[in-house]
This record gives structure tokens, C-alpha cells and sequence, in this order.
């Protein structure tokens, strides 16, 4: 996540690792700047794979990936692309593995218009998809499909989401049609994606408010919710049939339209950000619109913009992150979200991030839901206690640096020889590369002449021909 690093210092991309308790949050080098209508994915083994600002698919070489320009064609990717990056609504884009395959993603991506009367609008008038084979092009990957129509009836702004199939193998992605109470389904099986059916279910959502909330379903399946400026929509949902029901509208004091909701790693609570508060909301109690409670309330922090709450996204270590709709170095962090009331522990500011984040925060589906076995429980979303058999960013044989800290001549050894060339790239902390070399194809360690370079904290990239190896920090003295 984060800017382009490219732009002046402060304005950086940024990877979290989550093998470490808190979360290391590490400069990682892009080429774009990742604001509204952003999305990246890691492979199964944690190594970052690719992402988009909603304008271009990008690969981990830093480079546009091959036919991966101009998605989301049209007026509009000529006005904003090259500028800030697309902004078709927070959740418009989406990035899911293709059931069956180890190397096919589909990029789910939502495609805006301008209308300019009767009144000025901003219109999702389509929903797109691109198919990514990472396979290709020696692990950086090549899209295969580009903009190709899923949908072309006008959807509310942003919230696209997803949850598997009661199979817990296919993919049920979600959309809201604009100021209706219909939604559309769409079903990722194994012979790709398509259209499934419509369902109506309880009030229509207005448009003007949508585009800066959230919509997202429970870590069990069970519950699907949206939060824009009209509160909060609770509904259940049957993982078989793509079914909604049992709709509950409830409206949120002091409501306002940039905002989000997200579940408990349990699935028991519901916690909404209204801007400037936390609400949270049990979904055991008989009446779910009475249990409500404010957990955290804006403590009016400033840093050239308000830190007030935004989006919510459940991390892999059971915590619930709260970005900040503003270019701001900080997440909110939400420590105990299976506990009700004020114990949850919210901690505004909880995590300080080394450069400023492009007002979005990534959002992720429940990857670990399984099939759906009746009288059995769901596995569980996430760990609460962190484990470390493998580092993330690991796609290959791994690698040390020695010595470290080092003042001179550092040499790369790798844990067993590379299996083709690998690029070695050193990094400054503001995602700058100072030093590049390539190791040959049977190498097994190559030597870097950093004598010359400041003193000071650096990372070290290792990429290999199916992606990235590893990065480490290196300190020179």
C-alpha cells in the first residue's frame, strides 16, 4: 500500500508482515500511487504477486505488467491515470484466486463515467474483469483477459466484495445496484466468472452516500453488511444459494458517508467507523440494534489532516486496522475485537507506519473459509498468536546477509543454489534502489560493495525468476 515512490520523500509504498507481533511494516518499492480504486494480492506462500491502482496491473519487477495497461478504459482513465490513480469507490477493485488453478487470478474492477445532467454524477456504469497468469513471463506474470464486461447496469460506488461458496471452493462476489434494493451475484468457479441472478432484499441505498463506506460479510459467511451515509444494512446470507435475508437497517447516530464495517474474527460482533466514532454492534443479542455501543471516539489528533476512522479490514493476526481518509502515517488498531464493549481496546494511531498511507487501505476476503459442514465450525480466520515456519515474502530458496550490520563488502548467501538469475536490488528507507547486481543461474552467495553508500538502515531484495525471494534488513555502519 501507500504512494508512489517516485514522489518526494514521505510518499512511499509500504509492505506489512504479519510473521511479526506487531505487524513489521517495511518501505517496499512501486511504481504507482495505490489511493481509491487500489488492490494487491500475495501468493499462497506470502510473497507479494501483483497490484493495481485501478488505471494499470503492475508486477513485483516494478514495471506495468505485459498487457496489463489501461484498464477501465474510457474518458475518465484519460483524465485521472498519470495523475492520482483511479477512483471508482473505495472496494472497487478485487483480486481473487481462480478456483482449481495455482496461477490464474481474476482482477475484479469497476469502470466510472461522468454525467453531467440533469445534475453532475459520478456513475459506476460497469463491472469489469481482467485475468492475470502468474505463471507467465518467468513468475512476473502477464494478463491474459483484459476488461472484459461481467456487468452493465449502473452499481453503487466501491464495495465490491466477496465470500466463498458453501463448496469452499468457488468465490460469490457481491455488488449493490445504484439506489435500489437489488443486488447483483456473480459466481468464480473453476470454468471462470459470470453472472448469476439478482436478489432484492430491504432498502435502497443512496447513491451520493455509498461511495465512501464499505460493504463486507462475516469471516464465518454468515452475515453480509454495507455502512454508507443512510447507517448500517445487516443481512444474513446461505453461502449455497447466493441468498440474502433477515435485512435489518440500522441507523447510526451522527451518520456520515466516508466510513466502514467490519466482523469480529468470532463473527458474533459488528463494528461500524462513522468518521469520528466506533460503534459496535452484537449479533447474539435479541435485539442487535439495542446492543450497540461506542467503543472509541476521535481524541482530535491532527497531522496536516483530522485522524478519524475509515475503512476496516480484519488483519491475519485477529486485529481489526482502521485507515484514516486522509495521506496520513498511521492505522487505527482495534487489539481485542472478540471482546464486547469498550474491552475490544481500540488504539487510535496503534500503528505507526514509516511513510504516509494514499488514504485507502487494501481490502481482503476471508481466503481460509472452507467448505460449509453442517454442526461444524468455520476454521478460524486468523491467529492470534503469530507462528513463524515460513517468512513472508518467501517464494524460493531464502537467503542471508553477512556481516550485519557491515561496513564495507556484504555478502547475499543463498540457503541453495539459485535454480535461474536473481536480481539483487538494495533499497533506502524512502523505497529509493541504491545498488543493484545479478546472480547468475547455480550461484549460491555474490558480494555487494556498500562501502560507498551512507551510513544508515537499507533493505535488501532478493528477486528470483518466480517472484521475490525475500527482503531483509541491512544496516550500515
Amino acid at each position: 500500500m501507500g504512494y508512489n515512490s517516485e514522489n518526494p520523500i514521505g510518499y512511499e509504498g509500504m509492505v506489512l508482515n504479519f510473521n511479526e507481533m506487531p505487524p513489521e511494516v517495511a518501505p517496499f518499492p512501486i511504481t504507482a500511487n495505490l489511493y481509491i480504486s487500489s488492490a494487491s494480492i500475495s501468493d499462497k506462500n506470502g510473497s507479494p504477486a501483483f497490484y493495481t491502482d485501478g488505471c494499470h496491473i503492475y508486477n513485483m519487477a516494478e514495471n506495468i505488467m505485459e498487457n496489463g495497461n489501461s484498464i477501465n478504459p474510457g474518458a475518465i482513465h484519460q483524465i485521472q491515470c498519470g495523475l492520482i490513480g483511479y477512483t471508482a469507490g473505495r472496494q472497487s477493485s478485487l483480486i481473487l484466486p481462480m478456483p482449481g488453478s495455482d496461477s490464474l487470478y481474476y482482477l475484479f474492477h469497476k469502470r466510472i463515467i461522468y454525467q453531467e445532467e440533469p445534475v453532475f454524477d459520478v456513475i459506476t456504469d460497469r463491472i469489469l474483469y481482467s485475468v492475470v497468469d502468474m505463471s507467465a513471463n518467468q513468475g512476473l506474470g502477464r494478463v491474459v483477459e483484459k476488461n472484459v464486461a461481467l456487468f452493465e447496469e449502473p452499481t453503487v460506488g466501491g464495495q465490491l466484495t466477496a465470500v466463498k461458496h458453501a463448496n469452499g471452493e468457488d468465490w460469490w462476489i457481491v455488488n449493490a445496484l445504484d439506489q435500489s434494493p437489488e443486488y447483483a451475484f456473480f459466481l468464480l468457479d473453476n470454468t471462470g466468472a459470470a453472472f448469476s441472478h439478482i436478489d432484492s432484499m430491504g432498502l435502497p441505498a443512496s447513491y451520493s452516500g455509498s461511495r465512501g463506506g464499505q460493504a463486507s460479510f462475516s469471516p464465518d459467511g454468515r452475515y453480509y453488511a454495507r455502512y454508507s451515509a443512510d447507517g448500517l444494512f445487516l443481512m444474513e446470507f446461505d453461502r449455497q444459494a447466493g441468498a440474502l435475508s433477515a435485512f435489518q437497517h440500522i441507523p447510526i447516530p451522527d451518520v456520515h458517508a466516508r466510513g466502514g464495517v467490519a466482523f469480529s474474527p468470532s463473527s458474533e460482533l459488528c463494528y461500524v467507523s462513522a468518521f469520528d466514532t466506533i460503534m459496535q454492534f452484537d449479533l447474539m443479542a435479541p435485539d442487535i440494534e439495542a446492543s450497540g455501543v461506542v467503543v472509541a471516539v476521535y481524541d482530535g489528533f491532527l497531522d496536516n489532516y483530522a485522524i478519524t476512522f475509515g475503512n476496516l479490514q480484519l488483519g491475519p493476526d485477529c486485529k481489526i486496522y482502521s485507515n484514516v481518509f486522509a495521506t496520513v502515517p498511521y492505522l487505527h488498531v482495534i487489539h481485542q475485537p472478540n471482546e464486547r464493549g469498550t474491552t475490544c481496546q481500540v488504539e487510535q494511531r496503534g500503528l505507526q507506519l514509516p511513510h504516509r498511507l494514499a488514504s485507502t487501505l487494501p481490502h481482503f476476503p476471508n481466503y481460509r473459509l472452507g467448505p460449509l459442514i453442517p454442526g461444524e465450525a468455520p476454521p478460524p480466520p486468523c491467529e492470534t498468536v503469530v507462528s513463524t515456519p515460513a517468512v513472508p515474502l518467501q517464494a524460493g530458496p531464502g537467503f542471508s546477509l553477512y556481516p550485519n550490520p557491515t561496513s564495507g563488502l556484504t555478502t547475499v548467501e543463498f540457503s541453495t543454489p539459485l535454480s535461474g538469475r536473481a536480481n539483487v536490488t538494495l533499497y533506502s528507507l524512502q523505497g529509493q534502489p541504491v545498488l543493484q547486481q545479478t546472480a547468475g543461474e547455480g550461484a549460491q552467495h555474490i558480494l555487494l560493495e556498500t562501502a560507498a553508500l551512507p551510513s544508515g538502515t537499507y533493505f535488501c531484495r532478493v528477486m528470483g525468476a518466480n517472484g521475490v525471494i525475500g527482503m531483509k534488513k541491512l544496516v550500515k555502519l
